[in-house]
């Protein structure tokens, strides 16, 4: 892990103006890996979720090119639990 790439930085022109893209590609060879199974695909999918779910509703996160939707905290909160069976407990808002 101590042995690392320079980043590659371009140019996008795009109409949705200025923006940063951050990509991650696991370096299977490293980790011995032909493919990344079924736990790491789910690992990282929630982690996707997880980001989008918390993150300003101004950054918008994709998962394989498809938008991941949650415009708010309390959205991310209903993938996880039923709120109206949950109303005793109390539900945090963030606002920005």
């Amino acid at each position: 892990m101590s042995i690392k790439e320079d980043a590659i930085i371009s140019d996008r022109h795009s109409k949705e103006g200025d923006f940063t893209c951050i990509t991650f590609r696991p370096d299977l060879k490293r980790f011995k890996m032909d493919k990344l199974d079924e736990d790491h695909i789910q690992l990282f999918t929630k982690r996707a979720y997880d980001m989008a779910g918390v993150i300003s509703k101004n950054v918008k996160v994709f998962l394989n090119d498809k938008l991941i939707n949650l415009s708010e905290f309390e959205e991310y909160i209903k993938l996880y639990m039923d709120i109206e069976e949950n109303k005793e407990l109390p539900l945090i808002k963030f606002k920005c």
